[in-house]
């Protein structure tokens, strides 16, 4: 088994800029610059042979390449007990459009379906872990002005997931790359 998800690869200068950010919200774990990335559509667990059909439906997507910048700062909740922060996105349209159709090349591949949370594009800033609702807004308010630099968007790519050897967190692998058109 190998768990999977299809994403954008963050430029180390926006990688930059993202870590430029102050690190003073309490209960707050920041991730660090190579975690940081831009899920377009999270795969999960799949058996070998159903990955490689979804390499070869992925190489077959075709979407314009775009510029992208990042934009805003928010939290994910459940009630008033924020568990992330993130940073959005400043073309919510292409980005949707690109993980639509990545969806659906992984849905053909037998990858299944994504129906967990609806789509928001965002890039993981922290995991918050007693961190208060009125210090995730305070902190939000603070730097809600953040915005980085965009980028040309040529390709998006497919990651690994793997657990660390001491159980602290993940490490992700670029599995392949995939170019978008530049017409």
């Amino acid at each position: 088994m190998i768990r999977l998800f299809a994403g954008l690869d963050i430029p180390d200068a926006v990688k930059e800029q993202i870590q430029s950010l102050p690190k003073n919200l309490s209960g707050a774990l920041w991730k660090s610059g190579e975690k940081l990335h831009l899920t377009l559509r999270f795969i999960g667990n799949v058996e070998e042979p159903v990955a490689d059909e979804i390499v070869r439906t992925l190489r077959d997507v075709r979407f314009p390449t775009f510029r992208l910048g990042l934009k805003e700062l928010g939290y994910f909740a459940v009630g008033d007990n924020p568990h992330h922060l993130w940073t959005g996105v400043d073309d919510r349209k292409a980005v949707g459009e690109l993980a639509d159709r990545i969806d659906a090349a992984v849905k053909k591949a037998g990858g299944g379906m994504n129906d967990r949370f609806k789509f928001m594009p965002h890039v993981t800033l922290a995991k918050l872990q007693g961190a208060t609702l009125p210090g995730v807004l305070r902190y939000i308010e603070q730097h809600n002005l953040f915005k980085s630099e965009p980028w040309p968007v040529e390709s998006f790519v497919l990651f690994s997931s793997h657990a660390r050897a001491h159980g602290d967190g993940k490490n992700y692998r670029i599995e392949e790359q995939f170019p978008l058109s530049l017409v």
